[in-house]
C-alpha cells in the first residue's frame, strides 16, 4: 500500500516529441504580440497579425491535444471572446465549429484575431483538468506559458513562420530553450520556423532565479519559481549536472543538443491536478513539482529530469509517422509507447547506473518496484494494442508505459547482451536507429519491429511477437538468469489490507477510490465495492497532503484484530453521492506479491560476462 501510494503522488506526465518542419515560409509570417503586464482576471490578451490569406474561408484552431500528453485536453476551452478584423479595425465575420475551432468566411480580408486566454492552473471549467505541465498560469508573479495555450494556428498553414512579441514587466526574465531575436528591460521578441517548433518551445516568465551549467559542450539553463524561496536553482542544477553527466556518458560522451533548459515551477500546498510531474520537449523541460527545501528537491528530480532529458533519443530522434506528422486536433496514435516512453524510462535509470549515480542496490529496487506497480494494469494486453487505443478504451492503462514498458526495454536490452556476448546493447540499437531515420526521417509504424530485427538478430522479432505484439507476460527469470540475478516466481503472503489493492486516485475529488470488483475477503466482510471513495480512516479526514502520512501510520500500527472504521463516498445509480460507513475487524488476508530480484551470490563467469557489459561495470 506505501508503494501504491508513493506511485500515486509522483505520477509523471511525459510526451513525445513532434519535429518540426525547417522550412518555413518565412515571406508569410504569423505575428502573435502578448502582454503580461495587463493581466484581468487571470486572462491575458492575444493580438494575432494574420498572414496574407487568398482563400475564400479559413479556420484558426487550438489543439484538442498535444504530442505526448496522451489525453485529449481541448485548450480552445480556455479561449474567450475571440474577435476577427479587417485592415479598417472592423470587426468581421467568424463562427465557432467547435469547442477549438473558428471559421473566418471572408478571409481575404482577415488582418487581426484577438482573443483572451484564461489560465489552467486555477480553472473552473468542468472538463477534464490540465495537467500543470502542459498546463498555463497567469498570475502577477508567475507566468508559465506552454504555448499551445496561447498561439493557434491556421489549416495548411501549420509550416509558416511564427513571430512572437512578448511584453514583459519590469525586472521579469523570460526562461525557454529558445534564442530571442531581440530583447530588453520590457519586451523579447522570438521567431521560429513553424508551429510545431513553437509548441515544441514553453517558456517561463518571473523574477529570475537560474543558474547555468556546461555538461559537455551542451549549455543547461535551470529556471526556478518557487514562491516560497524554498526552492534555489544552484543545488538543482548541481543535481542536475551529475545526471547529465552520467546521461552523457551512456550517450557516447557527447550530449545531442547544444542548449537545453530545465523549467521548473513548485506550487506551494496542493496542484490542482493532485499530482507532479513534467512534460519534455526537444530542447527544454517543463516541469510542476511540490515546494520544499531544495535538499529534498533535489531527489524528487533526480529521475525525472534523466528521463525528460533522454526523450531526445526517442521519440525526438526515433519517431514513427503519427508522431512526425502529428495532428493536433485528430490525434492518431503510434503502437510503439513501449519505446517512446518505456526505453526512455529504462534509459533513465541504467544511465544512472552507468554513470555511478545509482547504485546496483538501488537498481534493483527500481526494478523490483516496476515489476510490483505494473501488476496493477493488464499484463495480458498486448503493448501495441493499448498503444493505438490510449486515447479511448484503455486511458487507464497508460501509466504502465512506465513500469512494464521500462521492464520491456531492459528485457530488450539483456537480450541484446546476451545474442551479442556482451558487445551489443539497446542503446547500441538506439544509435543505429538514430542514424537510419533521425529528426526528420519518421519510420512507418508497421515497419519498426522487422527493422529493428533486420539490424540485429531473428531472435528478437520472437521476443517482439511474445512480449510486445502478444499476450505473454515478461519472461523475467528467464531474463534475470542471464545477468546472474535469482528471481524466484511470485508468491503469496498474508498481510493487512483496506479491502483491495486495486487502488487509484481521483485526480477531480482528490480521493483514493476502488478501481476494480477484486475485493478481498475482508473487504467483502465490510461491504467494500468498485468506486467507493475513501473519505475517512478511524475517523482522519484524508486530505490530500495528508492521506500518505494517514495511510503510512494505519499500516505501520494496526494490527489483527483493531476496530476500522472507514467511510466511503459512493454514488448511486442515479448518480448522486452518498457517504457510508464501513466498520469491522482488521484482520490479514492472504495476497499475491511479487518476487524480488537479487544478485546471484556465485554467479558464472558468462553470467558475470554480461552483467558487466549490462551494467558498464
Amino acid at each position: 500500500m506505501k508503494k501504491i501510494f508513493l506511485y500515486i503522488f509522483t505520477v509523471v506526465v511525459l510526451s513525445g516529441i513532434s519535429p518540426y518542419v525547417i522550412n518555413a515560409q518565412d515571406k508569410n509570417p504569423i505575428q502573435f504580440s502578448l502582454d503580461l503586464n495587463n493581466v484581468v482576471d487571470d486572462r491575458l490578451m492575444v493580438e494575432m497579425t494574420a498572414p496574407a490569406i487568398t482563400t475564400d474561408e479559413v479556420i484558426y484552431r487550438f489543439p484538442k491535444i498535444v504530442p505526448g500528453t496522451y489525453s485529449i485536453y481541448d485548450f480552445g476551452r480556455f479561449i474567450k471572446d475571440l474577435k476577427a478584423f479587417d485592415a479598417g479595425n472592423n470587426e468581421i465575420t467568424t463562427e465557432r465549429l467547435d469547442v477549438n475551432s473558428w471559421k473566418i468566411p471572408n478571409a481575404a480580408q482577415l488582418k487581426k484575431i484577438t482573443y483572451w486566454v484564461d489560465d489552467t492552473f486555477d480553472s473552473k471549467d468542468t472538463g477534464k483538468f490540465i495537467f500543470e505541465p502542459a498546463g498555463t498560469n497567469i498570475s502577477k508573479d508567475n507566468f508559465v506559458i506552454n504555448t499551445h495555450g496561447f498561439f493557434g494556428y491556421f489549416d495548411d498553414m501549420k509550416d509558416n513562420e511564427y513571430k512572437i512579441n512578448i511584453m514583459k514587466p519590469a525586472g521579469f526574465y523570460g526562461s525557454t530553450a529558445l534564442v530571442s531575436t531581440f530583447t530588453d528591460d520590457l519586451k523579447d521578441e522570438y521567431t521560429v520556423e513553424s508551429y510545431y517548433k513553437l509548441v515544441d518551445s514553453p517558456m517561463m516568465y518571473c523574477v529570475p532565479d537560474t543558474a547555468v551549467i556546461n555538461v559537455a559542450g551542451t549549455d543547461v539553463l535551470v529556471s526556478v519559481y518557487s514562491p516560497n524561496k524554498m526552492v534555489k536553482s544552484k543545488p538543482v542544477a548541481d543535481n542536475i549536472k551529475a545526471i547529465l553527466e552520467a546521461s552523457a556518458s551512456y550517450l557516447g560522451g557527447k550530449l545531442p543538443v547544444n542548449k537545453y533548459a530545465f523549467l521548473l515551477y513548485f506550487f506551494s500546498g496542493m496542484s490542482g491536478s493532485g499530482a507532479a510531474g513534467a512534460l519534455e520537449h526537444s530542447n527544454s523541460s517543463m516541469y510542476s513539482l511540490g515546494e520544499a527545501y531544495s535538499s529534498a528537491v533535489t531527489n524528487q528530480i533526480k529521475h525525472t529530469a534523466a528521463h525528460e532529458f533522454l526523450h531526445i533519443i526517442t521519440p525526438l530522434t526515433i519517431h514513427s509517422e503519427e508522431i512526425g506528422y502529428f495532428d493536433y486536433n485528430n490525434g492518431v496514435m503510434s503502437k510503439h509507447l513501449w519505446l517512446y516512453e518505456g526505453v526512455t524510462e529504462y534509459n533513465a535509470a541504467i544511465s544512472q547506473v552507468r554513470g555511478g549515480v545509482y547504485t546496483d542496490k538501488e537498481l534493483l529496487q527500481e526494478i523490483e518496484r516496476k515489476i510490483s506497480t505494473s501488476k496493477r494494469f493488464n499484463d495480458t494486453l498486448p503493448f501495441t494494442v493499448m498503444s493505438k487505443e490510449v486515447l479511448g478504451q484503455y486511458e487507464k492503462q497508460y501509466q504502465n508505459v512506465y513500469e512494464k514498458g521500462a521492464l520491456i526495454g531492459m528485457a530488450l536490452d539483456i537480450k541484446l547482451r546476451s545474442l551479442s556476448d556482451g558487445e551489443y546493447g539497446l542503446i547500441n540499437l538506439l544509435t543505429d536507429l538514430g542514424k537510419k531515420y533521425g529528426m526528420n526521417k519518421p519510420f512507418k509504424d508497421e515497419e519498426l519491429f522487422d527493422v529493428i530485427t533486420e539490424m540485429t538478430y531473428p531472435e528478437i522479432r520472437q521476443f517482439f511477437a511474445d512480449y510486445v505484439e502478444g499476450p505473454k507476460p515478461l519472461p523475467l527469470a528467464e531474463v534475470f538468469d542471464i545477468v546472474g540475478i535469482e528471481y524466484k516466481s511470485a508468491g503469496k503472503e498474508k498481510k493487512i489490507t483496506f479491502g483491495t489493492e486495486d487502488l487509484d486516485f481521483d485526480m477531480k475529488t482528490k480521493r483514493i477510490y476502488v478501481q476494480s470488483d477484486n475485493i478481498d475477503a475482508f473487504g467483502k466482510s465490510i461491504g467494500l465495492k468498485k468506486g467507493d471513495q475513501f473519505t475517512k480512516l478511524n475517523g482522519k479526514v484524508l486530505e490530500m497532503m495528508k492521506i500518505q502520512g494517514i495511510v503510512q501510520n494505519f499500516f505501520e500500527t494496526a494490527v489483527e484484530g483493531d476496530d476500522i472504521e472507514i467511510e466511503v463516498a459512493r454514488t448511486d445509480a442515479d448518480g448522486k453521492e452518498k457517504l457510508v460507513t464501513l466498520k469491522g475487524k482488521v484482520k490479514k488476508v492472504e495476497v499475491q506479491v511479487s518476487a524480488e530480484p537479487k544478485f546471484m551470490e556465485n554467479p558464472s563467469a558468462q553470467q558475470l560476462k554480461i552483467r558487466k557489459a549490462w551494467m558498464g561495470r
